[in-house]
């Protein structure tokens, strides 16, 4: 998920190796509030065309949809096991499920509503490059949302227990994204963080 390179390869690997039991990891109630918490941000989805970075077996898409009604999501992941499971899990003709890097989408210019990116950011290192990437994505006005439903410093503590793959997969302050966020082209909204949460709202300027 961190862009092209060859740290890539060792935690797709993880990544593959997790997906027959990640549904267990947590349970689909807790995934689901956390979701609609930050969906609530965005109002009105209707018709919306939406990115979801870093979709894993899709259950992102399990609360998303219903407030989509003709909308779409391009649901993006880099490993084709959490692909596989997201697409039975979810075989719903709006979604397009993309097992691709997240810099290497061809996703058209201008052509998305919302990104989205729930519980995933830490684990994509070019953070840079993908914030200019998905201001690319957005028509103007277009909303940026990276969200998490635990603190920053209990995520540390997992990711560092989770091994090499993924110990250096750490959420930096969110004022420090939001300054990211300011230089790739979006107007930030809300940037909060405490013990049990985490988000980010930008709107793409122009």
């Amino acid at each position: 998920m961190s862009g092209p390179g060859s740290e890539s390869c060792p935690k797709r690997r993880a990544f593959d190796a997790l997906a027959p039991r990640w549904d267990a990891m947590k349970p689909d109630a807790a995934v689901a509030a956390g979701v609609e918490r930050g969906l609530a941000l965005l109002g009105d989805l209707s018709g919306a065309s939406v990115v979801d970075l870093g979709c894993g077996t899709g259950r992102l898409e399990e609360v998303l949809l219903p407030r989509l009604g003709a909308g779409r999501v391009v649901a993006v992941d880099f490993s084709p096991a959490m692909i596989e499971q997201a697409a039975r899990r979810v075989p719903d003709p709006r979604v397009t499920w993309l097992c691709r890097d997240v810099l290497d989408t061809g996703i058209d210019s201008a052509s998305a509503d919302a990104v989205l990116c729930f519980d995933a950011f830490p684990h994509f290192h070019s953070r840079a490059a993908l914030l200019a990437e998905s201001a690319r994505w957005l028509r103007p006005g277009g909303a940026l949302l990276v969200w998490h439903d635990v603190g920053r410093e209990h995520l540390e503590r997992v990711h560092r227990r989770a091994g090499p793959a993924m110990e250096r997969d750490l959420l930096q302050p969110v004022s420090a994204l939001g300054s990211l966020a300011e230089a790739a082209g979006f107007r930030v909204e809300r940037a909060e963080e405490d013990e049990a949460s985490y988000t980010l709202l930008a709107r793409r300027s122009g």
